[in-house]
């Protein structure tokens, strides 16, 4: 059982399935504050097709945000050899914290191995995981990594700064002990900023290099062009993805973006 405060309030779920056309992008927003943008890409001869099991789904990205009473809550993962692990745990996710708060990044790591509960993974899919809660009240918030997706704080008076530490973990709903001992990770925000959690789609959209992909300067002037609005920010920087950056390719990749006011 998970205990824990009720969270109450807007809530987002988009999921790659649902997002499959090539060069596209949906996008949608709770209230003023919180918005995402979801794309399969925009390259069909993708390198990334390798590594997709299912022929009926090319976007393997899935992502979750929540705006309850006081705090609001971002999720984003990435999968691999097909979409299911990706799809399950977020699917899960926007479950559990519709009806419970983490009150604390112990609890919080509960709430995310209880993910693993539930109809059995049928597929041997795999994906990377990021999940985050933050505090309006106290502008401060803690999240979990697993993987290579990334939370971003990006603000006028600030630096652009990646708070988590990106690995090459991944998890599924198979295995029970693949869900523990994520990457922790604690933050605090200024007025102003604004709160990005984003897949490798981003600054990988030029397949598997980094270097010649959008990169954070890259993404705090589309925010700063987009004067910082959370929907215009979201669909900008999945748009940054999609064209590519300084000639380079992009689009290569799946993407999920959710960008929030601090």
């Amino acid at each position: 059982m998970i205990d824990g405060a009720p969270a109450d309030s807007g809530r987002l779920l988009m999921v790659g399935r649902d997002h499959g056309e090539y060069g596209e992008l949906a996008s949608a927003e709770i209230g003023a504050s919180t918005a995402a943008a979801i794309s399969v890409g925009s390259d069909e001869d993708t390198p990334a097709r390798r590594f997709k099991h299912d022929p009926d789904v090319m976007n393997e990205d899935a992502l979750c945000a929540l705006e309850g009473e006081g705090w609001a809550g971002f999720a984003v993962a990435d999968a691999h050899y097909g979409p299911e692990a990706s799809h399950l745990l977020i699917e899960r996710l926007d479950a559990i914290w519709s009806r419970i708060r983490p009150t604390d990044i112990e609890h919080l790591g509960q709430m995310i191995e209880f993910l693993r509960n539930g109809d059995p993974q049928q597929t041997p899919s795999e994906t990377t995981l990021l999940v985050v809660a933050y505090d309006r009240n106290a502008r401060r918030g803690f999240g979990i990594s697993f993987g290579d997706s990334t939370f971003m704080i990006v603000g006028p008076q600030r630096p652009p700064r990646i708070v988590n530490a990106p690995d090459d973990r991944y998890v599924d709903a198979k295995h029970l002990g693949s869900l523990r001992d994520g990457a922790p990770f604690w933050f605090d925000a200024e007025p102003g900023e604004l709160l990005l959690t984003f897949t490798d789609g981003v600054n990988e959209c030029h397949y598997r290099q980094p270097a010649t992909s959008v990169r954070p300067d890259d993404i705090a002037d589309a925010v700063a062009f987009a004067s910082f609005e959370p929907h215009a920010s979201a669909r900008a920087i999945v748009e940054l993805a999609l064209a590519g950056v300084r000639g380079n390719p992009g689009g290569q990749d799946n993407v999920a973006v959710i960008a929030s006011r601090a």
